[in-house]
């Protein structure tokens, strides 16, 4: 019964589609063939980004395949390979006794065919260039502004400098020189009778400006006012008084009695002390300015080798300072904020800030002129030339992120440490406020290349091209605890892209960058991969070079240039 049922149905559909086609012209025809033709494609690309859609694709089975075991195991490869020379299979494919053709004649064929009846191509009076049809926009790239961070610094700037001081030797001298002379004291109504009475001393002494004072006094004789030596009625005892001057009195013996000596000697160092001030000083060289001299200190001759020297000292020391004043007045960088580089010693206090601003390069004012991919549009049968209309694809820029990330990941995975999209940690040097800069920023050449190292040189090409990540900067050298040489730390990556890729994946992932002396530049597991949703980031920045990579010549255009081609040889031949 069923056997019968279908060629019913057939005649029925022959039958209806002759009445159809005898109820419509060929235009309504093509017509309504090309809007089944648009319907098919719409439903298609639905049915294609549906979930489980590959379950639709003829013989998909899945991507568990017995083959992957060769994948650990080459030896097995080779050997199953091998095996397969013997197959059936093989030898149809692999047939050594099969006729050959020349490739350049089977790639000609098509093209001798339409040189020799064009117009069964193009049908007639159509010419070989056809018309141009429309272009399909690219999304735009990313050749307008592009962000990035450069520094400046604010703080103490450490300091060398030389200088130079007096150090003059100090000798104390203790003790003093006293002429000590000697007078009687007497009653003073015999004034008469002796002559050297210490109220005379005194007077001369007052008179002659010396300084004199009485130290001791003793019994002196015994004088007779009555009566002779041998037989004295009226004997009268004397003092004799010693008095110490500071000179001698003219007139008046005298002894000397000298107990001068050094009670101490040192280098005064109150100069130099000054001269240090509160800098870090080293003493450089010292140099006898006084050489062995003989110099008499509060009446005591005393004699030495040097009595100063000259010093010189090596300082260091800080000064305010700040280099901020170019990035403050270039009006395509704004502040952004600031991080220490190192503080004082009690922990707390910041004495060198790196102040980073936020700038752009790259814009030049203009938008950037629209990317187009364009085709033939024109195809031909019997002679009527239809065009293609083409409608431009919202997932273009979906599809070049991920056919270049996929060519990322087959170069760049590391079977070893089963990771991929990998960076490799690189530094450059800036030694703080202006003394040298090997950390130019992107976009800035060097200025001083030769004080560079080859590292910092290589740093400055992968940022400029947009390859690098900077993780942040750390201060390696300090001099009085004052930061004076800082390195930035780059993550860099073998493509822009990659560089994205880490870069806003490893925020999805809340994976840290680590610290920027020791930074962690290693890519994603495969399965932390698989967890990035790509469609959450922002790829603008290399939609540009994807979009140069996509732009395709136009078939017309291309055709047209063929046929001038042909034409100006066989005008230059003489058409043969």
């Amino acid at each position: 019964m069923n056997g019968l049922r279908l060629p019913v149905v057939c005649a029925a559909l022959l039958a209806t589609g002759q009445l159809a086609h005898a109820q419509m012209t060929s235009s309504e025809a093509r017509a309504e063939g090309e809007a089944l033709g648009e319907g098919v494609r719409d439903s298609t690309n639905d049915s294609i980004l549906a979930s489980g859609a590959e379950a639709e694709v003829p013989t998909y089975g899945g991507t568990d395949f017995p083959h992957l075991d060769y994948v650990e195991d080459p030896v097995g490869l080779s050997t199953a390979g091998e095996a397969q020379r013997y197959q059936e299979n093989y030898q149809v494919v692999v047939d050594p006794y099969r006729t050959t053709f020349d490739p350049a004649t089977i790639d000609l064929s098509s093209a001798q065919a339409i040189e020799a009846d064009p117009d069964t191509y193009l049908g007639p009076g159509g010419g070989p260039s056809g018309s141009s049809g429309a272009c399909n926009p690219l999304p735009p790239g990313g050749g307008g502004t592009t962000t990035y961070l450069e520094s400046c610094n604010q703080g103490s700037e450490p300091y060398d400098e030389a200088r130079t001081c007096a150090a003059p030797l100090n000798v104390q001298v203790t003790g003093r020189i006293d002429y000590l002379h000697e007078c009687t004291s007497y009653s003073i109504f015999h004034v008469n009778y002796i002559p050297e009475a210490c109220t005379s001393l005194i007077t001369d002494a007052n008179s002659q400006g010396a300084s004199c004072r009485r130290e001791s006094s003793r019994p002196g004789p015994i004088i007779c006012l009555q009566g002779t030596i041998n037989d004295c009625t009226e004997p009268e005892p004397t003092t004799i008084d010693t008095f110490a001057c500071d000179e001698p009195l003219s007139g008046w013996a005298y002894r000397e009695r000298n107990t001068l000596s050094i009670a101490s000697e040192s280098v005064d160092e109150s100069i130099c002390q000054s001269a240090r001030g509160n800098a870090t000083c080293s003493l450089e060289t010292e140099v006898c300015v006084s050489p062995n001299e003989t110099r008499n200190i509060n009446g005591l001759d005393v004699t030495r080798a040097c009595w100063e020297w000259e010093r010189t000292y090596q300082c260091q020391d800080v000064n305010p300072a700040n280099d901020c004043g170019d990035l403050d007045a270039r009006p395509e960088c704004t502040y952004s904020h600031d991080d220490c580089l190192s503080y004082d010693a009690d922990g707390v206090t910041c004495n060198v800030y790196d102040r980073w601003y936020q700038c752009s390069t790259g814009n030049t004012g203009a938008a950037p002129l629209p990317a187009y991919v364009c085709a033939g549009d024109l195809y031909c049968i019997d002679g009527e030339c239809t065009s293609i209309e083409r409608e431009a694809s919202t997932e273009f820029k979906d599809a070049m992120v991920a056919m270049n990330a996929m060519g990322e990941l087959r170069d760049e995975f590391d079977p070893g440490a089963l990771k991929i999209f990998s960076g490799e940690n690189l530094k450059c040097t800036k030694k703080l406020f202006g003394l040298s800069n090997c950390c130019s920023g992107k976009g800035v050449p060097l200025l001083t290349p030769f004080l560079c190292s080859s590292e910092d040189r290589d740093v400055d090409t992968k940022d400029d091209e947009g390859l690098c990540y900077n993780v942040g900067t750390y201060c390696s050298n300090k001099i009085l605890g004052v930061c004076t040489t800082k390195k930035q730390s780059y993550c860099c990556y073998g493509s822009k892209l990659v560089r994205i890729l880490n870069e806003q994946g490893k925020a999805q992932l809340g994976m840290d960058w680590g610290e920027p002396k020791e930074p962690d530049c290693e890519g994603f597991l495969i399965a932390q991969f698989q967890q990035l949703d790509l469609s959450q980031m922002d790829f603008a920045e290399v939609y540009a070079e994807f979009v140069d990579a996509a732009k395709l010549p136009d078939e017309i255009e291309m055709s047209i240039q063929i046929q001038e081609k042909i034409e100006n040889y066989y005008n230059l031949h003489g058409g043969v």
